[in-house]
């Protein structure tokens, strides 16, 4: 079991060796093939779940690093991809509407997920693999039909310019500091809720389908606040959001835990799904065309090493501070919100061309009001629309 834990730390390593020749070929086909690839395995997860004794470990095991490398190929070439698809003034919103057309993708997914654990349990498994299986084919699709960039870097890939660049090495601290931080209780709020609280599985499912929700809206918040303000106020937003939300499960172990849990997920969505535009928006900034694989792959390396050590650290905690029970999670959380509040001077360090924290912050129930209104005349042009075809055809 511990060896299956560790693959996915392990297989990090795969995005330092994909660097050296994504941008040298067809980031597009590279990623297409990944991810069809990484697909079919969680396919072979779910049929190798009926097998029985010794070969089920085996098949699962196997599958399951092949699984972690694709996803890891898929996310470096990826991303230098969708760098010179979409650079630009409004990189930002471009970037998180494409990520958020796979997660409302994922609701009908998520939604049969919960029908099933609450029907079936932990007998669900292999359903919910193949389920993942039949959507991860769906995203391949819309995947396949996104523009190429047909140009290739001619000169050899060298990991050695971002380890130099100390601008690129300040932020990807920031955010590998952010990743410990946030994974060391992030790792354990769902065993909290089950544990210590109470809370039945498919109520747990249920608040991750909140967090699914609400990271929709959040990315597209999240592209708008890095246009408009920058990257350094956006990942500042993403550790105050963290904070708030590790105070109200702290504050869930007392009262009112119900309310508490749904605003905590709420949040949970915009802290987890935030830092992922900020990161890829500032290396865009940073690198040249056909030149950025290497940043992304040392950034997402360092940040999944130490998400991986965030993880380890909390369950040291937990371990160390068994003696007081349930309050030991209550300890943990609190400890990360301790260790998020020191990164904030952190932020000063990373040299960027953007207004300060300060403005973002006040200027977030505008933009909220502002994107609803949006939303509400999109919607209300669609309805007046559809009305007229009905008409039309009447």
């Amino acid at each position: 079991m511990g060896v299956l834990v560790a693959v996915p730390f392990l297989t990090t390593t795969t995005q330092i060796v994909s660097a050296k020749f994504v941008e040298k070929r067809s980031r597009k086909k590279i990623a297409v093939f990944a991810s069809l690839l990484a697909k079919n395995s969680v396919l072979a997860i779910a049929i190798s779940s009926f097998l029985d004794g010794p070969y089920e470990i085996l098949a699962f095991a196997v599958f399951y690093l092949i699984f972690n490398v694709c996803e890891d190929l898929l996310t470096v070439s990826w991303s230098s991809w969708m760098r010179d698809l979409f650079f630009g003034a409004r990189m930002g919103k471009t970037l998180s509407r494409r990520l958020a057309y796979g997660k409302i993708a994922a609701i009908p997914v998520f939604i049969l997920q919960i029908w099933l654990f609450e029907m079936f349990d932990k007998s669900a498994f292999p359903f919910l693999f193949f389920l993942a299986f039949l959507s991860g084919i769906a995203s391949v699709y819309f995947l396949k039909n996104i523009e190429d960039v047909k140009s290739r870097r001619m000169s050899e890939p060298r990991l050695i310019p971002p380890l130099k660049d100390s601008n690129f090495m300040k932020w990807t601290m920031l955010n590998s500091a952010f990743c410990f931080s946030m994974n060391a209780s992030r790792t354990f709020f769902a065993v909290y809720v089950l544990e210590v609280l109470g809370y039945p599985l498919w109520l747990i499912l249920l608040f991750a389908f909140v967090a699914h929700l609400s990271s929709i809206y959040s990315l597209r918040l999240a592209g708008t606040i890095s246009d408009r303000f920058g990257n350094r106020p956006l990942i500042a937003i993403s550790m105050f959001s963290f904070i708030i939300s590790a105070t109200l499960f702290i504050l869930s172990h007392f009262e009112f835990s119900l309310y508490f849990l749904i605003l905590a997920y709420i949040l949970h969505g915009f802290y987890t799904s935030a830092p992922q535009i900020a990161f890829m928006n500032a290396v865009a900034d940073m690198t040249r065309r056909k030149h950025s694989a290497p940043f992304y792959a040392i950034g997402n390396w360092m940040q999944d090493i130490f998400s991986a050590l965030g993880s380890i650290f909390g369950g040291l905690v937990l371990s160390n501070f068994v003696f007081l029970g349930e309050n030991a999670f209550l300890v943990l959380f609190a400890i990360s919100i301790l260790m998020s509040l020191l990164l904030f001077p952190w932020l000063s360090f990373y040299d960027e061309f953007g207004q300060p924290t300060r403005s973002a912050v006040l200027s977030l129930p505008e933009l909220f009001l502002e994107d609803l209104n949006i939303l509400y005349k999109g919607m209300s042009k669609k309805a007046i629309s559809s009305l007229k075809r009905e008409r039309r055809e009447l």
